[in-house]
């Protein structure tokens, strides 16, 4: 029996925890598998084979490879859950493509060590120095993750590819946060991670734990990614490698119990060891004074020690006429939240600075602040008058506020774009940005898309026209609204339900499958050369029983041959 056949079989009896943390451990994309056997081709692949075993510890590898020669009594539960060898009676038994990739690695790499010599630090630093400079680590994540959400609420963020993210909005992220695009793609990933983001409807949108976020603590905060990064590293791992002490070789450390872990692309251990640097558990190489609390996997201890080294939070600005605003520190939680709702980033950091424009000061409107609310706050923040502009700027803005509205229509197209100025709409119409949205005049004179409000709603902000979007009973509806917030995370959701369209579509297939669930079968038993039993009912009502192995299908009509008759057979799928 090929792995294929062998690993479906081994899948369909497991629970859907189990199945969920083969996809997880596995990293496989499950939303383009149809059913178990496309899910096993994905597992079987050398490349998916060999990225699992160097995920693998040092002495994972050495039972594995017995097993690889002979099977055993007793194999570690992580073997299994990787869905490497697989429980045949009392035996643990090798997967054919595991037997392969373990032979391979062996002749690549002899020797189980790690052969890198950037492992080797130069000039190690002092347990003081690692910790600061972790701090700064903390500081920016917490910072760029504040800054992505805020990111979500405000701009129509697509999904490119499988959970992707454009590179214009990676380029945008990293000049706001003056970090490197690689830096940037990080932050995103480690927002759906941590739940902070999901992708859901072709676009990026705030996750469970974004409201948390918010209302949380720094401590809090940085403790949710602690615990993430703990899941993401598996218990196993984690037994291996918190037992570095402040100021050791983590990374030497990391690859002598993980000596494959530089080995692949999509390698697991290397992923979370990335993101150990980036979250603040070591630094330049070395282990934090509070990696090893994290053996209590709850991150309390561990989050009181990281978050002690953050600057402390101020709540002053600086407003100056050319409608920028300058934070010469880091402003309180509570604050930035506030001031983020009416102005633009241009760069966060130590020192942060924003501005003021018409748009981003109808965001503030929109989300329910009133000019004199946001007045009060800069006059507060900044203890002087506001410069003549900015004050021009809040008139202007309270005046034109919903001169340019989006709303939903019944009939038609899906959107409609209203307003009073009809030179603004003529703008609007021949704005060779929009021409993508098919925008077309009604008898009335208003703006029609075949696209929905909210796509609509975001292009023209991005194009610097100032909309808002407003139901059916012209009542304005708050960007905050826009982005759903999911009780649980879009991926892990999506999982199950792949999950569930997996059993449905196996079940199908045995119970009372239609002529795709047959085809595929067959093709399946070509592929492999595989025996199949048919079932044939005779033009008398009679069910007479064939085991053959199929040869080709085409025109409805399966060609195999019966071996116990010795002869080919010719049969309607029908």
């Amino acid at each position: 029996m090929s792995d294929q056949l062998r690993i479906a079989s081994a899948l369909r009896k497991l629970d859907n925890v189990s199945l969920e943390k083969l996809i997880t451990l596995r990293m496989v994309n499950s939303t383009h598998l149809s059913d178990f056997f496309d899910f096993a081709d994905a597992l079987s692949t050398s490349k998916s084979v060999s990225a699992a075993i160097s995920s693998l510890s040092a002495r994972l590898f050495y039972q594995l490879e017995e097993i690889c020669l002979a099977p055993a009594k007793k194999a570690d539960p992580i073997l299994t859950d990787l869905m490497l060898v697989e429980k045949i009676g009392t035996e643990f038994v090798a997967f054919d493509g595991t037997i392969a990739a373990v032979k391979q690695i062996r002749q690549d790499r002899p020797l189980l060590v790690a052969q890198d010599p950037l492992h080797a630090l130069s000039s190690p630093l002092d347990k003081e120095s690692v910790d600061r400079d972790a701090s700064l680590a903390i500081f920016d994540i917490i910072q760029a993750l504040t800054e992505l959400i805020f990111e979500l609420e405000q701009r129509y963020i697509r999904e490119v590819g499988k959970r992707g993210v454009g590179l214009p909005d990676v380029k945008r992220l990293a000049n706001h946060l003056r970090k490197p695009n690689e830096y940037a793609k990080q932050v995103f990933e480690l927002a759906q991670q941590s739940e902070l983001a999901a992708v859901e409807g072709g676009r990026w949108q705030l996750g469970a734990f974004t409201e948390n976020w918010i209302a949380w603590t720094d401590r809090e905060r940085w403790q949710h990614l602690a615990t993430t990064w703990l899941k993401l590293l598996g218990e196993d791992a984690a037994n291996e490698l918190l037992a570095v002490k402040a100021g050791e070789n983590f990374e030497r450390q990391l690859f002598e119990i993980f000596p494959f872990a530089d080995a692949t692309v999509s390698n697991r251990i290397k992923k979370v060891a990335e993101l150990a640097a980036v979250i603040g558990l070591v630094a330049e190489g070395q282990a934090t004074s509070w990696l090893a609390a994290l053996s209590d996997r709850t991150g309390a201890k561990a989050s009181k020690l990281a978050v002690a080294g953050l600057p402390k939070p101020d709540e002053r600005i600086i407003v100056q006429a050319d409608l920028t605003l300058i934070a010469p520190s880091p402003l309180a939680t509570d604050v930035e939240i506030r001031l983020r709702r009416f102005v633009d980033t241009e760069q966060v950091g130590m020192a942060s600075s924003y501005r003021l424009s018409a748009l981003s000061v109808s965001h503030g409107l929109e989300t329910g602040l009133t000019i004199g609310e946001i007045r009060e706050l800069l006059e507060r923040l900044s203890g002087k008058a506001l410069p003549q502009p900015v004050d021009y700027l809040l008139r202007e803005a309270e005046t034109r506020f919903a001169r340019l509205r989006v709303k939903p229509i019944k009939s038609g197209a899906h959107s409609m774009i209203e307003s009073a100025d009809s030179i603004l709409l003529a703008e609007i119409h021949n704005d060779q940005r929009l021409k993508p949205f098919a925008l077309h005049f009604d008898e009335q004179g208003n703006l029609h898309s075949r696209f929905e409000c909210e796509l609509v709603y975001f292009a023209l902000r991005e194009a610097n026209f100032v909309a808002v979007r407003v139901d059916e009973k012209s009542k304005v509806i708050s960007p905050q609204k826009l982005t759903a917030k999911t009780s649980v995370s879009s991926q892990k959701k999506s999982v199950l339900e792949d999950i569930e369209r997996m059993r449905s579509a196996d079940t199908k297939g045995t119970s009372d499958p239609d002529d795709d669930d047959l085809l595929r079968q067959i093709q399946l038993a070509i592929k492999n050369k595989a025996k199949i039993s048919i079932t044939l009912k005779t033009a008398a009502g009679e069910e007479v029983q064939y085991l053959v192995e199929p040869v080709g299908v085409a025109n409805g009509r399966l060609r195999a041959k019966d071996r116990k008759a010795d002869i080919e057979r010719t049969l309607p799928l029908s």
